[in-house]
């Protein structure tokens, strides 16, 4: 997820209240897929950590492993799309206002992005190393990173509907004003 503060000339550039309900509605919907994701996530990387059998815990870790890597891919998907088209048309349209601008809020939600990441990173990372003699400790720390991607992504999720929802709303708003 990078942020840019560019001109958009197409897709919800054109200031459509249709594309930007559509957008609206794909950002909340993307959002609730992301977030039950990342409610099972959470709760397998927690069954890790509780278990007291270690052998499943080793092949659950693993098996984590794979469906976080899932995870990403779609996560990318949806970051791609909000860095090409949501962002760029919120940020130019808001860049047309006078006042204060909103691009450090977009920045703070791309460093809690790439955090999240981070976590998820160092997971993958870790559970590549794991060996049938990894200490029962050790694996819940190694699983505890990925319960702290997922919290921090889910805070994610939420804090740029907090942003992006009213800002749509205003648009939105706008719009209706201008065409009545």
């Amino acid at each position: 997820m990078a942020i840019h503060a560019t001109g958009y000339a197409s897709g919800i550039a054109s200031s459509n209240p249709d594309e930007l309900a559509y957008a609206t509605d794909r950002l909340r919907a993307e959002h609730e897929e992301l977030r039950d994701q990342l409610r099972l996530l959470e709760t397998s990387a927690k069954g890790v950590i509780l278990s007291d059998d270690l052998v499943k815990g080793i092949q659950l870790v693993h098996e984590l492993r794979d469906r976080t890597q899932r995870f990403v891919e779609v996560l990318k998907r949806h970051s791609d799309w909000e860095e090409k088209e949501l962002f760029p048309f919120l940020l130019t349209y808001f860049d047309r206002h006078s006042g204060p601008s909103i691009l450090p809020s977009f920045w703070v939600l791309e460093k809690d992005h790439q955090l999240g990441l981070s976590f998820i990173e160092s997971f993958q990372e870790a559970v590549s190393k794991v060996s049938p003699l990894v200490p029962k400790k050790q694996l819940a720390e190694i699983t505890s990173h990925l319960v702290q991607a997922c919290l921090i992504l889910n805070d994610h999720f939420t804090m740029e509907e907090q942003l992006v929802f009213p800002i749509t709303e205003q648009v939105m708003t706008d719009l209706e004003s201008f065409f009545c």
